[in-house]
């Protein structure tokens, strides 16, 4: 199969140029500056990677890609609660459906976050506006080697002592591992029962984030002396108010502590599928 992807910025998308192209899945990748981008990866690159600017849609004729048999578009704003977010995502998704397009492709896997479930009525309408054979997909937080959560772990490692609160970490997640979820990508595309649907996955284990922060310094690095406190939501909002307007991976951070991170996995009723447990997805990388 040749496939395309598209939101080399994100998290997933970058790290599927390493891991997911294999003997029966040809990749091919574009990003706005393929230079930059090749320098920023610390793994091998298994995709092709061809320059596109989607804000432009400047995608010429002589571009080197393939006729598609499937693409994925990985979310390329923050957040689509935001209006100004909202447009600029149509604008880069409307120009990515064309580019297929062109390419002969109508199979299009859109992925997002579980906290943007109660905004993507636009995205809906623009796929089914140009009559897109879609999934749409809501995930749980992915985890591995350079991810988000990792950062802000280390980065509160080293402090004597950690707050957190009912709403900024006592909620419970379920998160995934980036090899799992990218297998789980792969195989989603031969299911019937997923085309013109959205999709909430979460990984095989419900965890607090406090809990799951315990469990990554327990595996991962040597422990030190540091005390986690709760606090009431009011006072911890007032103390890290503001990092959350200063600081853009703090405050990403804490959106995604504030969802609810519980799904049903209601999929696996037409797609049989093993999750790797908790703790080898914190010692895997």
């Amino acid at each position: 199969m040749d496939i395309l992807i598209s939101g080399l910025n994100n998290y997933i998308g970058r790290r599927c140029t390493s891991l997911m192209a294999d003997e029966n899945f040809r990749l091919f990748a574009i990003t706005r500056n393929r230079k930059l981008f090749e320098q920023r990866m610390s793994d091998p690159i298994h995709a092709q990677i061809a320059e596109v600017d989607l804000l432009k849609g400047d995608a010429g004729d002589d571009i080197q890609l393939p006729y598609l048999d499937a693409s994925f578009y990985f979310t390329q704003v923050p957040t689509l609660d935001d209006m100004v977010n909202v447009k600029v995502e149509l604008l880069y998704l409307r120009n990515f459906i064309r580019l297929i397009k062109r390419l002969n492709c109508n199979r299009l896997v859109y992925v997002a976050r579980l906290m943007d479930r109660q905004y993507l009525q636009p995205i809906l309408d623009l796929l089914k506006e140009f009559q897109m054979d879609y999934t749409v997909v809501l995930k749980n937080i992915v985890v591995g080697k350079d991810c988000l959560l990792y950062d802000i772990y280390q980065q509160i490692s080293v402090r004597k002592t950690v707050f957190y609160s009912k709403q900024y970490g006592g909620g419970l997640l379920q998160p995934i591992g980036i090899h799992d979820f990218i297998r789980w990508l792969k195989a989603i595309l031969h299911v019937p029962n997923f085309h013109y649907n959205v999709i909430e996955l979460g990984g095989g284990e419900a965890i607090s984030t406090v809990d799951l922060y315990r469990l990554y310094r327990k595996l991962k690095m040597k422990l030190k002396v540091q005390r986690i406190i709760s606090l009431p939501n009011w006072l911890f909002g007032l103390i890290y108010r503001r990092n959350m307007n200063d600081n853009t991976e703090v405050s990403e951070f804490l959106r995604l502590m504030q969802v609810n991170g519980v799904v049903d996995n209601s999929w696996s009723n037409y797609l049989p599928f093993k999750f790797t447990p908790l703790k080898e997805i914190l010692l895997a990388e």
